[in-house]
């Protein structure tokens, strides 16, 4: 953070270091001022957050090109407050948006790499379909998925053979000194974007992010909410009478999902991301918060389980001149 913040935060993102995860925790959370964890997993971030050994996490929730982040939904439909959720205290505080560009990397000490391997994080591979395929189709050249990008180059760098190669970001790639073989090599460059979901423990209150939003230039703040639940799918029409209910109260769905619930066969859990229409006249954030209060109380009368996650900026206009630069 820019303004500078006191006490020292310790903020946890996937690991290792020069990962995307990574320059997006440095973009929201200046280094200068706070300290930065790699952590080795998604469920391990959200276990430190629930234990509160950590202040806040950076962790990606959807890729503009390749859709949502499946491992970090599941984490999600475990959290809230109900008493069978593993995380009850987690909830999300704050989205970013980063722009991502891919660099297909090898060993600095490859003089003529006759590439036969390539490793990285499963997301890029949907991310960067039209040049592996037209240069590295799958039936020639090898794709394996490592934990995150900068463990790929980490890997690459570390195992020297000329046959294998890495994408990672171009951080990555100088951090570990690899030879960068093609730049910007996503199927969308200049629009391919991460978004990142901030988290905290609801118990911890300390200062800092709220004062980073606030300091962000902004027509007017508008705010996201994210619920989840889950319906009688045997009832006909559960759906749609839930989905009725954000119409009724003038929210707007910007996002909706599922993932399977693990509790029972074919039942699933809806991730919802709803922002208060433009047309809604309200006063006040209190307004608006009381407003969501009463789309919960009756949603809950259409939904089997209910939980909300967090409620925060919506980022996404301030963040799209940023896009349209990059």
């Amino acid at each position: 953070m820019s303004n500078g913040v006191s006490p020292t935060l310790n903020i946890a993102y996937l690991g290792p270091e020069a990962s995307f995860s990574h320059q997006a925790a440095i973009e929201v959370f200046s280094p200068s001022t706070n300290i930065l964890h790699p952590v080795p997993s998604f469920s391990a971030i959200f276990s430190a957050i629930q234990s509160s050994t950590h202040d806040f996490a950076v962790i990606p929730i959807e890729n503009s090109t390749n859709g949502s982040v499946v491992q970090v939904l599941d984490l999600l439909s475990q959290c809230g407050l109900d008493s069978s959720a593993a995380y009850p205290d987690l909830e999300v505080v704050a989205e970013y948006y980063l722009p991502v560009h891919h660099c297909l990397f090898v060993s600095s000490t490859s003089t003529n790499p006759d590439i036969r391997t390539i490793y990285t994080h499963p997301q890029v591979w949907g991310q960067c379909n039209k040049y592996l395929s037209s240069n590295f189709p799958p039936n020639q050249v090898e794709r394996i998925d490592v934990g995150s990008t900068s463990a790929a180059a980490q890997l690459v760098s570390r195992d020297g053979d000329a046959s294998n190669a890495a994408i990672a970001s171009k951080l990555a790639g100088q951090r570990h000194n690899l030879i960068c073989l093609a730049e910007n090599i996503e199927d969308e460059p200049g629009s391919n974007t991460t978004r990142f979901f901030v988290v905290r423990n609801r118990h911890q209150r300390t200062p800092g992010l709220e004062q980073y939003l606030s300091s962000r230039p902004n027509q007017k703040q508008k705010y996201k909410s994210l619920i989840t639940f889950t319906i009688p799918h045997t009832k006909p029409g559960a759906l749609a009478d839930a989905l009725a209910v954000f119409n009724q109260y003038h929210f707007n769905l910007t996002s909706i999902d599922t993932r399977p619930s693990r509790k029972r066969n074919w039942q699933y859990v809806f991730f919802v991301e709803c922002e208060e229409a433009d047309n809604r006249n309200t006063s006040s954030i209190d307004d608006e918060e009381e407003n969501l209060k009463n789309l919960l109380t009756d949603l809950q009368k259409f939904t089997e389980s209910l939980r909300h996650l967090g409620r925060f900026q919506d980022q996404l206009l301030r963040e799209d001149g940023i896009h349209s630069k990059s």
